[in-house]
């Protein structure tokens, strides 16, 4: 059978207090004899501060301006959100939204696959004469979702 050892086992043993001979020597004699006789443990926390200094202390360290409000969050970027995020964002859109999102993306995506000679965006006349072919696939691919055509 093991015996359990104690968790204050291997603390060093001291020897109990002695009371004081009462000498009549000076005052200041006896307080000295007093001091060295007296052992005292080492205490390694804080005393408590009483209630009053507690306060003062909180009322010392409050700011005195309030908090900076946080960072706004950062800019809608809808090229960011991966198909799976975009398809859900189109699927909560009620069917009028869809209808005027549809209609505007169809007539950004003519304008900017097919370019107007008689836009002015262009300096010193240099229009381009192709048109964009990633739109012109995508613009492909819209037209066949529409009409259930597979291309």
């Amino acid at each position: 059978m093991s015996v359990q050892r104690l968790l204050f086992d291997d603390l060093p043993e001291t020897e109990p207090a002695r009371k004081p001979r009462r000498a009549r020597a000076a005052a200041g004699a006896t307080a000295s004899t007093m001091a060295a006789q007296v052992a005292v443990d080492v205490v390694r926390e804080a005393a408590p501060l009483p209630r009053a200094a507690v306060m003062a202390a909180t009322v010392a360290t409050l700011p005195l301006a309030p908090p900076a409000p946080p960072p706004p969050p950062p800019a809608f970027d809808p090229a960011a959100l991966s198909n799976s995020e975009l398809r859900a964002l189109v699927q909560a859109l009620p069917d009028q939204r869809l209808a005027h999102l549809l209609i505007e993306a169809a007539r950004e995506l003519k304008r900017r696959a097919a370019p107007d000679r008689s836009d002015t965006d262009c300096e010193d006349g240099d229009v381009p004469t192709e048109p964009n072919p990633a739109l012109l696939r995508a613009a492909r691919q819209a037209v066949g979702e529409l009409s259930g055509d597979d291309f």
